[in-house]
């Protein structure tokens, strides 16, 4: 079952004045063991409800998107070594993402501080 399908039929059902169960129930009719669980009919009944969910464009449950990649990792890495004395906020700033991405990246690369004394 396509993902678009999915939301097509939920988003169908939800404009008839179906229940959230009313439609799990019908999908798990029609699909058997590959349908949707009703967690995720209520996520989508919520989302089309309040508006911010198109069926094409609409996210899907998950964890969120990460920025903390290895290019994402190889630019912090690179900046510091190029200029030790750079704050955080100026890597955040260069590499484009937030300051706790950068706090995070920071403290797991094998680097420490080094006292200029």
């Amino acid at each position: 079952m396509e993902v678009v399908e999915c939301r097509s039929v939920i988003r169908f059902l939800y404009l008839k004045g179906r229940t959230p169960k009313e439609t799990g129930d019908r999908i798990k009719e029609v699909y058997g063991d590959d349908a949707l669980s009703s967690d995720v009919v209520k996520h989508w009944y919520h989302q089309f409800r309040c508006s911010w969910a198109s069926v094409e464009t609409a996210s899907i449950l998950g964890q969120s998107h990460s920025v903390i990649d290895g290019a994402t990792i190889h630019k912090v890495e690179a900046a510091i070594l190029e200029d030790h004395r750079i704050t955080i906020r100026q890597l955040a700033q260069e590499v484009k993402i937030s300051v706790g991405s950068v706090k995070k990246i920071i403290h797991d690369l094998p680097m420490r501080k080094l006292s200029a004394r």
